[in-house]
């Protein structure tokens, strides 16, 4: 297992590097989860400050991808990959999503997603699946 996390923990890295060259981050996607979430499931104090938290680290984009590697690599898997997910915006959640807009919009361009911030999600969402 520490090999698969090790190198996990190495992607994870470079995914956070190029995310935050890029300067993506994880928050649209969360901001607009709370926003469901509140407006059709439940609105109160303590949600608002669980999504407050959950957009902070969100925000920090690639630097989150980064914690969530060197997570990874000190055995914190699940945390490590939590951690990822928030930062890169749900990873592959997000990629999906923005691809069925583009193609519903009919502006699916495969440039805007073999970009730095396009390769840094790719690898994200591969540093969570290679962690174990």
């Amino acid at each position: 297992m520490w090999e698969r996390n090790k190198i996990a923990m190495i992607i994870a890295i470079v995914a956070g590097t190029l995310l935050s060259v890029a300067g993506m981050s994880g928050i649209a996607e969360w901001e607009a989860i709370k926003t469901f979430v509140t407006a059709h499931i439940i609105d109160d104090i303590a949600v608002q400050i669980i999504f407050a938290i959950l957009i902070l680290i969100a925000s920090l984009g690639g630097i989150s991808v980064i914690i969530g590697g060197l997570l990874i690599g000190k055995n914190r898997v699940g945390t490590g990959k939590f951690t990822i997910s928030l930062g890169a915006g749900m990873g592959l959640i997000g990629l999906m999503v923005s691809i069925v807009v583009a193609v519903i919009e009919n502006s699916l361009i495969i440039g805007e997603f073999i970009s730095v911030g396009g390769i840094g999600l790719i690898l994200s969402i591969v540093a969570r699946v290679v962690a174990k």
